[in-house]
């Protein structure tokens, strides 16, 4: 009789740490299935530049789209394409001119890296392809014309997570010149955006 109490008390606690362990095997079960919905790899969002063209002291506001495709924490691929919403404009006495982006669109890889826990650092480097349209008024009549300029685009910035969904960026890019190969001028932006993964 005396050795009951012990074998009793040796039983229950046996069970209850199987009920621990299997209530604690179910809690990591359902944080894992919650950071897979909280890391998903596809995100959308939207974007504002402010393009500059150094030498000439020209800007113009760009609105782009983006979609991307996360691989793991590191790297990621990205698309944008955006149109643009300023335009340059200047008059004289007998003329004026307009001067602005018809659109652009980049394919990039994006390279991340994690400062803490919602806030990363990033590199991105692609291709790039701008269109800029000119319109000019004077004496002679109107003309409209465009130009496009390709190349290489790359950049760095800061993403600042602000739900395990959304989070928003802000970036600095330098874009293909604009210009023939005699006259080039440097052409770069300045960049805040909104970024969502579902």
């Amino acid at each position: 009789m005396p050795g009951r109490p012990t074998a009793l008390s040796n039983y229950l606690r046996k069970n209850m740490l199987k009920k621990i362990a299997v209530a604690l095997m179910g809690l990591s079960c359902s944080t894992a299935v919650f950071s897979a919905q909280a890391e998903q790899p596809l995100y959308f969002g939207a974007q504002y530049s402010q393009q500059s063209v150094d030498d000439a002291d020209w800007d113009f506001g760009l609105v782009s789209g983006v979609a991307g495709y996360k691989f793991n924490d590191i790297f990621a691929i990205e698309g944008r394409f955006g149109v643009g919403v300023q335009d340059e404009e200047y008059s004289g006495a007998l003329t004026r001119v307009k001067l602005g982006i018809d659109n652009s669109y980049s394919v990039l890889g994006k390279a991340s890296w994690p400062l803490l826990e919602t806030l990363s650092f990033y590199g991105i480097a692609g291709f790039n392809k701008t269109k800029y349209d000119i319109n000019i008024n004077d004496e002679d009549g109107i003309l409209d014309d465009s130009h496009s300029e390709d190349g290489l685009i790359y950049g760095a910035g800061a993403e600042l997570r602000i739900t395990s969904n959304l989070s928003i960026n802000f970036e600095y890019a330098v874009l293909p010149e604009l210009g023939d190969d005699e006259d080039n001028l440097d052409v770069d932006s300045l960049s805040a955006g909104i970024t969502y993964r579902f």
